[in-house]
């Protein structure tokens, strides 16, 4: 049998044929065929084919390949895909050539499939099969197959033999969510495995924590099982060792579970206490007002504890929970001990003033945190060898991989286009290996052969940037091609809606990756003096004259981005000693320089909920530009993270902050629903020049409220900066966080920490103008108590005296509710 025949059966896909076909062979042709096959294989890698007739490839392996080290990476490169609702994808066929060969060599094998099976992606049902298949009475027990086995309904092949993987079963990380969308598994294993081991292995399990869905499966398995009292007793470390830092379900249950054994006379006190402890080092609300209340049962029989205990919430972030642990222990001060009294008393010096003199203590206030002076940060020097730089460019394609920093990649192009200029076959051969391991990267040339080839956005056009380079790029022909060309990316430019501000930035990385084939130039005249984005207008002078005295032109583009970057006090005199077609552009263009019209608008977009539900309409607070963004709820669901580069924006118009601030405006709006990490784009505004507005201020706002934390996060480092400049209007942000709170498009449990870690961070005056500003807004929502909470810290702290709007009011209110509470601290803390 030649190898013509397998290769024609293989790239025909005839499954069943290229089976019998391979159980057909005798020992001495199977060797033959196999180096063949090998070098096929290496053949068709090398042709970039070995993405196709993946079954095939399988079968062959398996019915050709000498050993377990050989046919292992072999089976694990090419995969059978399988389909939940069709078997006839190959792998029977695959099973029967292994069955038929049997080969001494199979446990080997089943071991080494096993260790290689991943864990992350639970698609390897091919190699799961054969695993199964040949294991007998001994399975593996690494991660990957224990999850495939599970994944794939493993309680409908259960072998007696089985039972010893129960253990691991429990251990492996992810068989919770397996667990939770599961639910015979913990029904069955509860039918079938030893009781004892299920319950230590779950209860292990939620002490270790994990994800959300791993610990929900856990706590499905943990309900199963109906733990009784004196398992609980039993068990009751276990309990206390899930409180600190478990998720809210398991930490919940937990605590139900000790509550139930101290209402049974069964719980030692001192793991009451240790529980306690634990317990008020939890953010969650709920769970400590429920801690105080059952421990504050124990105070007449054991004050001293209970105080001791008590008094360890003095140091929690929250005033509310802080105000009824004091109300607690003032209750019993009379009862404790001396030593008690004092150790309780030197506890609460960390409480508010009003807190501490509930217990007779004074308290002095603490001092302020002061921001350090804003610097700007000078642009970093250029890379100066061919080695860094084909160093910064290969760290664009790792593994590990993420959004590119704008300082990067702008420094990455002024590299590319300076040392083609002085020896592109050099740059050419430094990135051979770089295009040799990614050889997608060259495709991006494939834009201007085949205009309609692939998508256009930022990220696309700046690697097509690095593929430039490459003197083998085809060029596009005759002038009539490239007009077509040029025109047909314009349109599929616009098509992509990425905004005008990502189309500039498209439209310049074009041009520089153009002029790298087309016609070179020794630089970039627009490469920034500062990490904001500003161009220093003598170092933009220097460079021009240079141009001038070289006697070559800029890009045209690249002359507008250096006239975007130039401050705005710049004046067209400054660059009077310019004789050439450049210097007039930029003399008349900073001429006749002129911000857009910014207003704040609420648009409209109806949504269907469902298939039979009613049109929905959902309104927003967005920017408009005129002229520049008249509709931006074009961009209601945002941008994505990485075609639009949306981290470069502000360095795009880095003294036009509010029109940067207007095109944000929707993604981070879409921001509160969906997380992402957009890179420190908020940041960045905050470092650039130019008016601040509604714009930046509805920007800010919606970040403030981000579902990320990382978004919210910088939020809060963008609010330090403009703190450190002495740009943070607090009353104009808090008229905007304010009326988005009246409309319910702010989360004020993602607010109010934000708000509370700029203020601790140097800029509590700021932060206090906002809550002054918000609050009017806020009184009638539902969260308005920890506002008003944090208010308190800060009047505090600044004695700003005055009042706020609708605050008496609130505090005149019947009643003990928090917002009641909360209100009339602040009235206090104001005089």
């Amino acid at each position: 049998m030649s190898f013509d025949r397998i290769q024609a059966l293989i790239e025909s896909d005839q499954l069943l044929a290229l089976g019998e076909v391979l159980k057909s062979l005798t020992p001495e042709e199977r060797k033959e065929r196999a180096a063949d096959l090998v070098a096929y294989e290496k053949a068709r890698r090398a042709a970039g084919r070995n993405w196709d007739h993946h079954p095939a490839m399988h079968m062959a392996g398996i019915g050709l390949l000498p050993n377990a080290s050989t046919l292992t990476p072999w089976l694990v490169r090419y995969q059978i895909w399988w389909h939940r609702y069709s078997q006839e994808n190959g792998t029977a066929e695959a099973l029967d050539v292994l069955r038929h060969r049997d080969p001494a060599w199979l446990p080997d094998l089943v071991a080494r499939l096993a260790t290689r099976m991943p864990t992350r992606e639970l698609g390897r049902h091919d190699l799961m099969r054969i695993v199964l298949e040949f294991c007998g009475d001994n399975p593996p027990d690494s991660d990957g197959f224990l999850l495939h086995f599970m994944d794939f309904g493993g309680h409908t092949r259960w072998r007696p033999s089985f039972d010893a993987l129960v253990p691991r079963m429990l251990e492996v990380a992810g068989s919770g969510v397996i667990f939770a969308n599961t639910w015979q598994w913990p029904q069955f294993l509860n039918e079938r495995a030893d009781r004892q081991v299920l319950l230590d292995g779950c209860l292990a399990r939620l002490q270790q924590g994990g994800s959300a869905k791993e610990m929900e499966g856990f706590l499905a398995l943990h309900k199963v099982l109906d733990v009784t009292l004196d398992e609980a007793a039993e068990h009751a470390r276990d309990y206390v060792a899930m409180l600190p830092d478990s998720r809210s379900t398991v930490a919940t249950l937990a605590q139900d579970r000790l509550k139930a054994l101290d209402e049974a006379g069964r719980l030692d006190f001192a793991l009451l206490a240790d529980a306690s402890r634990w317990v008020f080092g939890r953010t969650e609300k709920k769970l400590i007002r429920a801690q105080l209340t059952w421990l504050g049962k124990h105070a007449k029989s054991t004050p001293d504890e209970v105080v001791l205990a008590v008094a360890e919430l003095f140091a929690h972030e929250s005033d509310d929970l802080r105000g009824q642990a004091v109300k607690l222990i003032a209750k019993h001060q009379s009862k404790v001990s001396d030593a008690t009294r004092t150790e309780v008393l030197a506890l609460a010096e960390q409480l508010p003033a009003d807190l501490a003199a509930q217990l007779g203590v004074e308290t002095a206030a603490g001092e302020a945190f002061e921001l350090a002076p804003f610097a700007p940060r000078p642009w970093p020097e250029p890379i100066a060898t061919l080695d860094e730089l084909t160093g910064e460019v290969r760290s664009l394609f790792g593994r590990n991989a993420g959004h590119v920093e704008p300082v990067t990649a702008e420094r990455i192009i002024e590299a590319v286009v300076r040392f083609a200029w002085q020896d592109r076959e050099a740059v050419t051969k430094a990135f051979a290996p770089l295009y040799e391991k990614h050889p997608w990267i060259k495709n991006r040339s494939a834009y201007e052969t085949y205009p309609d080839h692939s998508r256009r956005d930022c990220w696309s056009v700046f690697i097509s940037i690095i593929a430039a380079v490459d003197e083998t790029v085809t060029p596009i022909g005759p002038v009539e091609s490239a007009m077509d060309a040029a025109r047909t990316w314009m349109k599929q430019l616009k098509r992509a809606e990425m905004g005008s501000v990502s189309e500039q930035l498209a439209k310049r990385l074009h041009e520089i990756a153009k002029g790298l084939v087309k016609s070179p130039r020794p630089a970039l005249v627009s490469t920034p003096t500062e990490t904001s984005g500003l161009l220093d207008p003598a170092t933009l002078l220097e460079r021009l004259a240079k141009a001038d005295a070289e006697e070559w032109e800029p890009w045209p583009r690249d002359l507008r981005q250096a006239y975007h970057r130039l401050p705005r006090d710049t004046r067209p005199e400054d660059f009077a000693a310019l004789t050439s077609n450049a210097g007039r552009l930029l003399r008349d263009w900073l001429a006749d320089l002129t911000d857009p019209v910014v207003e704040l608008v609420e648009r409209i977009r109806v949504t269907r909920p469902g298939y039979f539900g009613s049109p929905v309409d959902e309104k927003r607070l967005l920017v408009t530009l005129s002229p520049g963004l008249p509709d931006p709820e074009k961009h209601w669901y945002g941008h994505n993270e990485w075609g639009v580069m949306i981290e470069w924006w502000p360095a795009v118009l880095p003294v036009q902050r509010e029109v940067i601030a207007a095109h944000l405006v929707p993604h981070l709006a879409s921001r509160r629903e969906s997380k992402g990490d957009d890179g420190p784009v908020l940041p960045a505004l905050a470092e650039a020049h130019g008016p601040i507005g509604i714009a930046t201020h509805l920007a800010l706002a919606y970040g403030l409220g981000a579902e990320a934390t990382v978004g919210r996060a910088n939020a809060v480092d963008a609010l330090l900066i403009l703190a450190a400049r002495d740009q943070f209007d607090g009353k104009a942000l808090g008229e905007v966080v304010g009326r988005l709170l009246e409309r319910g498009d702010l989360a004020l449990n993602r607010v109010v920490p934000c708000l509370r870690d700029t203020a601790r961070s140097g800029a509590a005056a700021q932060i206090w103008d906002v809550l002054v500003a918000t609050l009017p807004k806020a009184w009638s929502h539902n969260r308005v108590a920890d506002l008003v909470e944090l208010a308190v810290e800060l009047a505090q702290q600044l004695k700003p005296g005055g009042t706020v709007d609708g605050l008496a009011e609130v505090a005149a209110r019947k009643g003990s509710s928090k917002a009641v509470v909360q209100a009339r601290r602040l009235e206090s803390a104001l005089g």
